[in-house]
């Protein structure tokens, strides 16, 4: 049974990350384990606590209450329900809650936003990105809940990979729906691919073998505007990525100009990790 854990707090946009995920894994044998963080605030005598302060079991409660109809609206798919609430750090806690509970996907909702809003939404995302070790599925507000990935974009650096498992997730999609995955791979101006480039892109096509796919090359200084140009000509469904320091991915989620790859595009962002 696979273990999907679901931050949660109770928005529309989380709501609708749930709603996609419940679809996406229609006939698996899953647990959803909604989880949702909250803030301690500090109080003294000085300071008393605020009245609308909500506490875990007033949370715990209400997610219970979620799981119920949950629970009725799923009685026709082999899903479990629970509900985990923590005080702290979002970030701590997934990363925390994804080793204890051996959770094999984290998902989560992003809402689309600007000025300082994105900043704070795009920031939060990619830390969690970063802090889990393993893959989280980023829902936007506006993908469609009933469009399964037929066509991915796996937007890859070509830097090879420790393991095959590292695509496990990727690979699970694919087979379950048919896809077909689009491996693209945008260089700098000028540049072209090297040796040890070209044999780790050998690698994946092998490893890649058993489900169909096509290889895309472009040259690009702007490399989040290639990949979404790609997302939008070629009717793609979801975009894979492997987060890794210093590599494009890193530039996509940490500098303004190009957050907008998390936060305006339509379909589902699938960050894999690669831990060896």
């Amino acid at each position: 049974m696979k273990k999907i854990l679901v931050p949660t707090d109770r928005s529309e946009n989380a709501n609708h990350a749930l709603n996609y995920a419940l679809n996406l894994f229609k006939g698996e044998e899953v647990e959803f384990i909604l989880f949702q963080s909250y803030d301690i605030p500090a109080y003294t005598a000085d300071m008393p606590m605020p009245m609308d302060f909500v506490g875990a079991e007033e949370l715990t409660r209400i997610l219970n209450q979620d799981i119920a109809k949950l629970k009725e609206a799923n009685a026709d798919n082999a899903f479990t329900f629970s509900c985990v609430v923590e005080g702290g750090s979002l970030t701590m806690n997934v990363e925390r809650l994804v080793e204890d509970m051996n959770i094999d996907l984290v998902v989560m909702g992003t809402k689309g936003a600007s000025g300082l809003a994105a900043a704070v939404i795009g920031s939060n995302t990619a830390d969690v990105i970063q802090a889990a070790s393993c893959p989280l599925l980023a829902v936007p507000e506006s993908a469609d809940v009933n469009a399964m990935p037929k066509n991915i974009l796996f937007a890859t650096d070509n830097k090879g990979l420790s393991s095959a498992s590292v695509v496990d997730s990727l690979m699970f999609f694919a087979k379950k729906y048919s896809s077909h995955i689009h491996l693209m791979n945008v260089l700098d101006e000028g540049k072209m691919t090297t040796v040890d480039e070209a044999v780790a892109g050998l690698k994946l096509d092998h490893l890649l073998e058993s489900v169909e796919h096509s290889f895309h090359f472009e040259n690009s200084n702007d490399k989040a505007a290639a990949i979404e140009n790609h997302l939008n000509t070629h009717n793609i469904d979801m975009l894979a990525v492997i987060p890794r320091k210093n590599n494009f991915f890193d530039a996509i989620f940490h500098r303004s100009v190009t957050r907008k790859l998390t936060l305006h595009t339509k379909v589902p962002l699938l960050a894999m990790h690669d831990l060896g």
